[in-house]
């Protein structure tokens, strides 16, 4: 797939946001073969393909960005439930008394 890169070398930012719409839908249309060998694990995807993979996400991202550089990749958790963050609103941490 090749993308056109400003002058930092990176996609811009539309096409970024398109890249990673299509990596998202290529994990979600793997899932069903990502749970069988990588469940718990999450993973990295590049072109639709996985080129990595661990228990910790931070460590995959510094070896995918060791190994593809500035190129933009996908990392997901692959678990069989959707995993759901609750962050407080910032107007609540703004009002909290010390």
């Amino acid at each position: 797939m090749a993308t056109a890169k400003n002058r930092n070398g990176l996609a811009p930012s539309n096409e970024l946001d398109e890249l990673m719409v299509a990596e998202e839908r290529a994990f979600y249309k793997k899932k069903a073969r990502l749970l069988q060998r990588y469940e718990g694990e999450f993973v990295a995807l590049y072109q639709g393909r996985v080129v990595g993979h661990g228990p910790d996400d931070e460590d995959l991202a510094q070896r995918m960005f060791k190994k593809l550089g500035d190129a933009p990749f996908y990392i997901h958790k692959v678990c069989k439930e959707a995993i759901i963050y609750e962050v407080p609103s910032p107007e609540v941490i703004c009002h909290l008394e010390w």
